[in-house]
């Protein structure tokens, strides 16, 4: 039995619930915005939910590239890693791939570097977009 503790994953609304089934299907610890914010959090502003899931160590999915430009989010993401569909326009079958085809490479990028933005490309490949 390994003693390495799995991950466990932060779903920013824009990734939908139909695809946090479909990797909790595969074993994944999948924790919805929506079952931290009210509305869906669509009134929380992305460096909260940035901030929470640094503070619990979670690993954040999304699919908003344009996070990365921005200074308080990245801010946020302080002490932890956001790994973000490098094609955001995928299907929910694809988008459950995406990230199932990187998860050995999200879990050792996160295990290596203190903070991390990536993209999430075919193939299993990430790419270290910030910092």
């Amino acid at each position: 039995m390994s003693s390495v503790r799995q991950p466990e994953y932060f779903f920013d609304r824009s990734l939908g619930k139909a695809s946090a089934t479909r990797l909790r299907a595969r074993g994944w610890t999948i924790h919805l915005i929506a079952d931290f914010y009210t509305n869906d959090a669509a009134d929380i502003a992305d460096e909260e939910w940035i901030a929470e899931g640094c503070s619990r160590g979670w690993l954040l999915l999304t699919k908003d590239k344009k996070i990365r430009y921005r200074a308080k989010e990245l801010s946020a993401l302080d002490c932890g890693h956001l790994f973000c569909l490098a094609a955001g326009n995928l299907g929910l079958d694809d988008m459950a791939q995406r990230f199932v085809a990187a998860e050995q490479a999200m879990v050792s990028a996160s295990r290596r570097y203190s903070v991390g933005f990536w993209h999430v490309h075919a193939e299993g490949r990430i790419t270290k977009m910030w910092p």
